[in-house]
């Protein structure tokens, strides 16, 4: 078997053993009147969703604005906007995350822009998310579960982050012209202000999850919302399931447990917050569709590819 294909059935195997907790929390820890209550608590403070939603949203126009500046081309923010908003909407949507080759297929189809450009953009966004994430995980798992990642653990985040990207795309990067690229952008203010946005991005996001958890009761300070944010999503690596169902409520009740939260109340937060996340990702997706008819033909062909690939 080769290296690629044992790391895509490790992460196989990784997710379907969180799926497998994940349903083990369900049968131990769901609580309809719980999750009732707390999901009317979220009901009566519409201010507070909309506030979270508005936020949620400016962290993918974040996203958007750093991929921009990274491509370096005369080419609207829409186009950057809208293809960070479909891939949101597949990754919600089909079993495996094929939502950055949505973002490919949009920004290829640009004047000026090549496939490899397209893909060369794209992967070193991801690998700057993982990056971020990684990051602001370790410092929490220092902080709040009093260990330090070793050397190995980092390095095989780091090869895992690599060989995602290349089973994402399915194609060889060319190392030595992404190594130049990467000179030539992050030596610079320019750089540094796309690896910015990229970390507010997840502070963004993180924040939602704080809203929501303080809204049903349960108060997490600021630096503990980001970092279990940090570690939820990126066990979202190991996604089997659309939208990480399953992946996510796992890690993230597990997360909030390491912080003194019983894993009831863990669960039941985890599940409002993700059933969130869902619900912004296909009113966005639906609103893009709506508003750019011309991308079906880019998500048509990412789901077909996938279709044919299995």
């Amino acid at each position: 078997m080769s290296g690629k294909r044992a790391a895509q059935a490790a992460l196989r195997v990784a997710g379907v053993a969180l799926l497998f907790i994940f349903a083990w929390l369900t049968y131990r820890y769901f609580d309809s009147r719980l999750l009732l209550r707390q999901l009317a608590e979220l009901v009566r403070h519409p201010a507070d969703l909309a506030g979270a939603a508005f936020v949620y949203g400016v962290s993918f126009w974040l996203r958007a604005w750093a991929w921009k500046q990274y491509v370096g081309k005369p080419i609207a923010f829409s186009v950057y906007w809208r293809a960070v908003l479909l891939s949101l909407f597949i990754n919600h949507f089909v079993p495996v995350k094929i939502g950055d080759a949505a973002r490919v297929a949009v920004l290829a189809r640009q004047p000026g822009v090549s496939v490899g450009e397209a893909v060369e953009s794209v992967a070193v966004m991801r690998l700057l998310d993982m990056a971020v994430l990684g990051g602001f995980a370790a410092f929490g798992m220092y902080m709040y579960m009093h260990q330090i990642p070793g050397i190995p653990l980092l390095a095989a985040l780091a090869a895992a982050g690599f060989v995602l990207v290349l089973i994402v795309f399915r194609r060889p990067l060319r190392i030595d012209r992404l190594w130049r690229r990467w000179r030539t952008v992050f030596h610079s203010w320019r750089g540094m202000l796309i690896v910015a946005a990229v970390a507010a991005s997840w502070l963004c996001e993180a924040s939602v999850i704080g809203a929501i958890a303080r809204t049903v009761g349960m108060p997490l300070s600021f630096w503990q919302a980001v970092w279990v944010n940090s570690a939820t999503v990126s066990g979202q690596i190991a996604q089997v399931a659309p939208g990480g169902v399953g992946t996510y409520e796992a890690v993230m009740a597990f997360a909030l447990t390491v912080l003194g939260v019983p894993w009831g109340m863990a669960y039941a937060a985890a599940v409002l917050t993700h059933a969130f996340k869902f619900l912004f990702s296909y009113a966005a997706g639906a609103v893009v569709l709506a508003l750019w008819q011309s991308d079906w033909q880019a998500v048509r062909g990412v789901w077909k590819k996938e279709r044919e690939r299995r």
